[in-house]
């Protein structure tokens, strides 16, 4: 028997289309979902709730019971939950510590094989996962571990180590590809083979709780730079998409070929790796430009990523400025047919500074070319889109080396004057975000269903004030919770309301707390807050839809 083996950590929110001969072992999505059912995060709670009281015990405990209180509130409630519970359980002394959408090492970073290979020795949460597998391999004709990302590292260097020695090993996959002559030195893949003839998995997009079907979406990774373009964009739609100097062979700005086109996709090249299902995904941000291909291809979601907005102009993340309002006429014509369109704000561009930040929120208040902001992240000079440069004139600048130690780098430096720093780009990043979340709310994180069925704002009511204020109820990503004892240890049982989408955690009065852990459903503020004073009641309502501990509803 020939296994495929996807190791943690992946997003499990999509399920590849195994090739023919091929038996599937998919352990990040087994992993997920075994940690996150009710039986698992109740045992995880209850052994916090029974260990030593201390800071990280309730920090934990707090979040695994916050994240049953989100689970039955929608699709992206549940994945905030998810992340709540990889986060709580993967603390020390785990090698590995888990996000939804990311890993972090306990020292060292999964850009050097050094760092991965020591860690991968360590306990991880998906140690007994990994071991669980391994009778599997004995009598197998070969095993094939495929590795979308550095994050399933620490995991596939577990399992390579533990493979039958006479068992043939295989590593596959984007990364694996990317990067097989550092990874052919690893001790543990040096008897691996890495083989080049082997097609790209496909993915369709699969709820937690249930397996994949052929109605599920098709899935468009950002690794495959997607360009849908319409058949003639080069022809008398140059003023779409223009450059902001003439390239180094004297080209005017504004002047477009195809070879500057990355990646570009007609109508039946889509079709022919969607094999004609409904799809979504990520595209380039002029892909919007090529509307009723996106709309004739079968798109459902499409998800385009922006660096900025100035002058009229947004630049992408390939340095290309296309017109706003060329743009917003796009997303006019996707809207109407249906087809929803989520966008990325990469920030840290080379030679785009702080300032550029706010000059792109104004003229997000004026004119979208989105339904949704997913969120922020930071700008990269990935090697798979630096593969894909065909006109390095036209680009950010010339890439550098990365640092001599990281010989697994996952992009690489472009330096330029006026680029934000890296050391501060951290804060900047949640200073952005922090202000977008005042607007609308963001994405639980880069995965498939998060992108799909991303956060929806609160609908606008039409009653009048005091009628809004008399109804209200958890705010969705929201629960009030008990732990035995206070955030800092102190044995002293405390209620927290906690918001797993805002970060806010608020310690609640224990006459009040009770009923608001029930208010999952619209409630007149008299009876949810009855143990306040009527004087102050509208005050403290106030403060707690502030605070998104709760949210007003008509009903």
């Amino acid at each position: 028997m020939k296994w495929l083996v996807l190791p943690p950590h992946r997003d499990i929110t999509l399920v590849p289309e195994v090739p023919e001969g091929w038996h599937l072992l998919d352990l990040a999505r087994d992993f997920g979902r075994r940690v996150f059912s009710s039986e698992s995060v109740e045992a995880e709670a209850m052994a916090r709730e029974s260990s030593p009281l201390s800071p990280q015990t309730m920090r934990e405990l707090l979040l695994l019971r916050v994240a049953q209180g989100l689970r039955d509130r929608g699709p992206i409630p549940e994945l905030r939950a998810l992340g709540a519970v990889l986060t709580a359980i993967s603390g020390p002394p785990h090698g590995v510590h888990l996000r939804l959408d990311d890993v972090e090492l306990e020292s060292g970073t999964t850009e050097r094989s050094g760092d991965v290979q020591r860690v991968a020795g360590l306990p991880a949460p998906y140690s007994d996962d990994v071991a669980g597998v391994l009778a599997r391999f004995e009598e197998a004709e070969c095993v094939r571990v495929w590795l979308e990302r550095d994050l399933q590292l620490p995991a596939a260097v577990s399992l390579a180590q533990a493979c039958p020695a006479h068992v043939p090993l295989e590593v596959a996959g984007p990364f694996a590809w990317g990067h097989r002559k550092v990874l052919g030195r690893m001790p543990a893949f040096r008897r691996a083979t890495f083989p080049e003839q082997v097609p790209a998995l496909r993915w369709r997009v699969a709820s937690l709780h249930g397996a994949s079907g052929a109605s599920d979406l098709v899935w468009v990774s950002d690794g495959l730079g997607l360009e849908v373009v319409a058949p003639y964009p080069w022809g008398d739609a140059q003023d779409w998409v223009e450059f902001d100097a003439p390239a180094a062979d004297g080209t005017e700005p504004g002047a477009l070929r195809r070879e500057d086109w990355l990646g570009a996709c007609s109508l039946d090249e889509v079709r022919a790796y969607t094999r004609g299902a409904r799809w979504a995904g990520h595209v380039s941000l002029g892909s919007l430009l090529a509307a009723d291909v996106l709309v004739e291809s079968g798109c459902h979601t499409v998800v385009v990523g922006f660096c900025g907005i100035e002058n009229g102009r947004v630049v992408d993340p390939d340095r290309r400025f296309i017109s706003l309002e060329s743009l917003v006429q796009g997303y006019q014509r996707l809207k109407a047919a249906g087809v929803r369109v989520v966008a990325e704000w990469w920030v840290g561009a080379p030679g785009m500074d702080e300032a550029s930040l706010d000059v792109t929120l104004a003229a997000l208040e004026g004119s979208r070319f989105f339904d949704h902001l997913a969120g922020v992240r930071p700008f990269h000079a990935s090697v798979e889109r630096i593969a894909r440069v065909r006109n390095m004139s036209r680009w950010w600048g010339q890439p550098g080396d990365p640092p001599a130690d990281r010989d697994l780098s996952r992009s690489r430096p472009i330096e330029k004057p006026g680029t934000i720093e890296g050391a501060r780009l951290p804060s900047v990043l949640a200073s952005l975000a922090s202000r977008l979340l005042s607007r609308a709310p963001l994405s639980p994180g880069r995965v498939a269903a998060a992108f799909l069925y991303g956060p929806v704002a609160p609908a606008q009511s039409t009653e009048t004030a005091h009628e809004a204020a008399a109804l209200v109820r958890l705010d969705v990503d929201c629960a009030v919770v008990r732990l035995p004892a206070s955030l800092d240890g102190a044995p002293k049982p405390t209620w927290y309301a906690a918001n797993l989408a805002t970060g806010v955690v608020l310690a609640m009065d224990a006459r009040l707390a009770p009923v608001l852990s029930q208010l999952t459903a619209p409630a007149p503020a008299s009876a949810a807050l009855g143990a306040v004073p009527e004087a102050q009641r509208a005050k403290v309502v106030e403060m707690l839809v502030t605070k998104s501990i709760l949210e007003r509803t008509h009903g």
